[in-house]
């Protein structure tokens, strides 16, 4: 009998190295499956948010890993995430993206479940002996799901840190860009952009959280339309680097906090709506903390694995293969804001993020040109050291580094490195 060829274990620590990363860690299909198991089937994901969900019957289908779910608002409100298939023959039960449903039949045998994921109807029941009962049929949820500021993730493993202890540091820069609405409350229901790029899914929070470095070159013409368009000039973030911008926080999570950075824009008169707007800031949160809030730019904000807060959106992306990922961007508009305020924000988006946008398309091209450049094997690391020589230790963990540094990325892969080297989400906090 012939025997088994098996590749070697892979050493993954190996492969993320002090400022540097192997590039089969981009391309290996090997590598691949095991992210699968290791991290998205084990972290919590993120899904959506509750406003998504507006009614009772909402639905939306989403996917963990490879594992379909389907998260749906039932008539008590509450918002619950069940794996999406038939409990019968296995059955994808749902597959439209969205919508809304008094109910949910499969359509291969006509088995019908409630919003609350009850088993209605088993067609033919007459058929079945008293070795079916309807109250072990039900929809199956997910092991675990809860949410942080409406936002909603789940996890497919029934062990692991809680939602809080997984997010960690990260709440501190959520609650910023959350907290520039008026009412503290956001609304990701005007839609949504979807497209797919040629590259592996973690090019994405790499490209995401690392604009200050390559923004001046392949985002020239979009920063200097913009401040011509504003009259805000990013340009000291460059020339002068501010310190503690860009941040690694436990868990693999990556910021550019710009509290400290210079950033005010330039006075201008106030609408109507801007006046209203800020009164309501005001009223909630304060004089002081709503100058604060409206003195720079909200923080940019990775949480680790799959979500993405970037100005006018929020961004959850979703691996397909080794070099192909799904992303969809959803416009982050203010409940309780003026109309105009919103429309003006829709705008915003629309310049840099829409599908003739003069940030976005940029970004998506560079991804698949980076999985292309990573298939050469002539010298195969991945430089990430900038700002190695100066980082500075949190008294939290994590670490902080100057505008354009590299250490936010460094600590992403570890964090990385230690899920697919086998130590658990909690290990790593």
């Amino acid at each position: 009998m012939a025997t088994e060829m098996r590749r070697p274990l892979i050493d993954y620590h190996a492969l993320v190295s002090g400022g540097r990363v192997h590039g089969s860690l981009y391309r290996d299909p090997q590598v691949y499956q095991r992210e699968l198991d290791q991290v998205w089937h084990k972290v919590w994901v993120y899904l959506c948010h509750e406003s998504e969900l507006p009614l009772p019957g909402d639905f939306l289908r989403r996917q963990i890993g490879t594992q379909p779910v389907l998260v749906v608002r039932g008539e008590d409100n509450a918002i619950r995430v069940f794996f999406n298939r038939c409990r019968h023959r296995g059955n994808l039960l749902c597959n439209r993206e969205h919508g809304n449903a008094d109910s949910f039949r499969c359509p291969y045998h006509a088995w019908t479940y409630a919003k609350d994921g009850a088993l209605l109807e088993p067609t033919f029941e007459e058929g079945y002996d008293n070795n079916l009962s309807r109250a072990d049929f039900s929809l199956t949820p997910v092991p675990r799901q809860d949410a942080y500021r409406g936002l909603i993730f789940a996890s497919v493993s029934p062990a692991g840190p809680s939602l809080r202890e997984h997010l960690g540091q990260v709440t501190e820069f959520i609650d910023l860009f959350m907290d520039v609405s008026p009412s503290g409350e956001i609304d990701l229901n005007s839609g949504v952009q979807k497209l797919r790029y040629h590259g592996n899914w973690k090019l994405l929070p790499e490209n995401s959280l690392e604009g200050d470095y390559h923004g001046p070159f392949i985002h020239r013409f979009a920063f200097e339309m913009h401040s011509r368009r504003t009259g805000l000039n990013l340009s000291s973030l460059y020339e002068n680097q501010v310190p503690d911008v860009i941040r690694s926080l436990p868990g693999g999570h990556m910021v550019e906090d710009y509290r400290g950075a210079s950033m005010t824009p330039p006075q201008r008169a106030l609408t109507p709506a801007r006046q209203a707007y800020l009164a309501a800031l005001e009223a909630r949160c304060g004089k002081e903390k709503a100058r604060q809030l409206t003195s720079t730019t909200p923080p940019l904000v990775f949480v680790f694995p799959n979500l993405i807060y970037i100005m006018t959106h929020i961004r959850r992306f979703q691996p397909i293969s080794v070099n192909e990922t799904y992303v969809y961007y959803h416009p982050m508009l203010f409940k309780g804001a003026p109309a105009e305020i919103n429309e003006a924000r829709l705008r915003e988006h629309e310049f840099g993020f829409g599908p003739a946008g003069f940030i976005s398309p940029d970004d998506i091209e560079i991804m698949e040109r980076n999985q292309i450049g990573v298939q050469a094997r002539g010298n195969d690391w991945q430089h990430i050291a900038r700002g190695l020589h100066r980082v500075r230790e949190m008294p939290g963990g994590g670490t902080a580094g100057y505008t354009m540094d590299e250490n936010h990325l460094r600590g992403m892969w570890q964090h990385y490195a230690r899920l697919m080297s086998g130590q658990s989400d909690g290990d790593v906090q």
